[in-house]
């Protein structure tokens, strides 16, 4: 077995016939499925049986060398390669699962010749006790047989998602492909997965580039089995140039929390930027909007919408609040604060608006954080006991670069998991940055 690191394999039980601990590493080797274990870099830490003989080389031609030297991009199906690269990139820095495919990687053949081969892989992030990454797992099923018979496949979008064939395979047909047996338990837990992945990777999309603003997300599920819940995460330029920056959460944790999420995401995002409504506006007609098309969504939603830079780089900021947590901001010297306001009702409640705008301001190196309540909640402690902190702990990372603040504040506050989602949205104003406008 490749890089292996553990001891013997350890017997099911011991001598009075209580179960003893079980060898991980012994059912990672027999796993039928090709599989690595990489590090955050790449680097291939341990790959099972099955993926050695699927590209029929030695262990040592595999561990301690980086993922491309294994599986380098050759003719027709580099793209392939370098979407795989960029899929386990993003899981290695943003903790979420991934899955692509079926995207064609053809192998060597004896003869010197090409093996046609279509797969679908998926990569899953494995925490430390500090949340943070500490490996990706590699997983490629061959599904070959299935896409030939059904006729060439449609090319990988990469974007993360299963791709359709042309004749648009069914959920059932993608659990096949999959590798799941067919009955029907095996069945349900597929389509949930396929399902909630599709919502996620066509949902929480990347944040736009802003000169002048460093702005990041980081998703993190309950139930990594559905893999995506009612949290979201928002952010958009207005066409006069100011960004508006949303985190929202619709009560559930399954699909169809899931499609609540999507609907109520777009609608907001539409009602914002076409109307160009400032955010408690743009909170009060979503509701009424969504409310008018029969979507049946409770939800909590904080909306900020920070504007350009004054003559000493002062962005003015306008916010509301739709029963959510409060915003915190952490100011270019460390110290931290909530942005605590009269709490307005939560969406789908039925007693309306208007909701209340209130008013702050972001300097050059200053921080403003937005945040679902799964960062906060505890089961021995209550929620205004816990946002009193808040500020304190975001302090206790002043010396946290902007870019690494998301994983530190995961690792701080939830570092063996959320008992909710965890949705975040960090806005950071670079130091030094030209002014454009009137000072604030």
């Amino acid at each position: 077995m490749a890089g292996n690191q553990g001891g013997a394999v350890r017997t099911p039980r011991d001598a009075d016939g209580a179960a003893g601990p079980v060898d991980y590493h012994a059912v990672f080797a027999v796993l039928t499925a090709p599989k690595a274990v990489l590090s955050p870099d790449l680097t291939v830490l341990d790959a099972n049986e099955s993926l050695l003989r699927t590209i029929d080389v030695p262990a040592s031609a595999v561990v301690g060398r980086h993922y491309l030297d294994v599986f380098p991009a050759h003719g027709p199906d580099g793209s392939s390669v370098e979407r795989v690269v960029r899929s386990l990139e993003r899981v290695a820095r943003t903790g979420r699962l991934e899955m692509i495919g079926p995207h064609r990687y053809d192998l060597r053949r004896p003869d010197g010749g090409w093996a046609e081969r279509w797969w679908i892989t998926t990569n899953l992030p494995v925490l430390d006790a500090g949340g943070r990454v500490s490996a990706v797992v590699h997983r490629a099923e061959d599904v070959t047989s299935v896409v030939l018979a059904r006729g060439p496949a449609a090319p990988d979008t990469g974007r993360g998602e299963v791709s359709d064939c042309p004749d648009a395979m069914s959920l059932v047909d993608r659990a096949l492909l999959l590798g799941s047996s067919v009955d029907r338990y095996a069945e349900v837990i597929t389509r949930e997965r396929s399902a909630s992945l599709a919502i996620q990777d066509s949902i929480l999309t990347p944040p736009p580039d802003i000169p002048g603003l460093a702005i990041d997300v980081r998703y993190r599920p309950a139930v990594p089995e559905v893999h995506v819940g009612g949290d979201w995460y928002d952010a958009f330029v207005h066409p006069d140039g100011e960004t508006t920056v949303v985190v929202g959460d619709v009560t559930g944790h399954d699909v169809a929390a899931a499609a609540h999420m999507g609907h109520l995401r777009g609608v907001l995002r539409s009602v914002a930027f076409a109307t160009d409504a400032g955010p408690a506006t743009a909170l009060d007609a979503a509701e009424q909007t969504a409310e008018g098309l029969g979507l049946q969504a409770l939800a909590t939603v904080a909306v900020a919408r920070i504007g350009a830079p004054g003559p000493a780089g002062r962005r003015a900021v306008r916010w509301a609040s739709a029963g959510h947590v409060p915003p915190v901001v952490r100011r270019a010297d460390g110290t931290a604060h909530l942005l605590t306001a009269r709490p307005s009702p939560m969406l789908g409640v039925g007693l309306g608006g208007p909701r209340t705008e209130h008013e702050a301001s972001l300097d050059p190196g200053d921080t403003l954080l937005l945040y679902t309540d799964g960062l906060v909640e505890r089961r021995d402690r209550s929620l205004r006991e816990v946002l009193d902190e808040l500020p304190g702990r975001v302090e206790g990372l002043g010396d946290v670069a902007p870019e690494e603040l998301l994983d530190a504040l995961l690792a701080e506050l939830v570092p063996h998991g959320a008992q909710d989602d965890v949705a975040l949205v960090m806005v950071h104003v670079d130091d030094g940055e030209p002014s454009t406008g009137p000072d604030v």
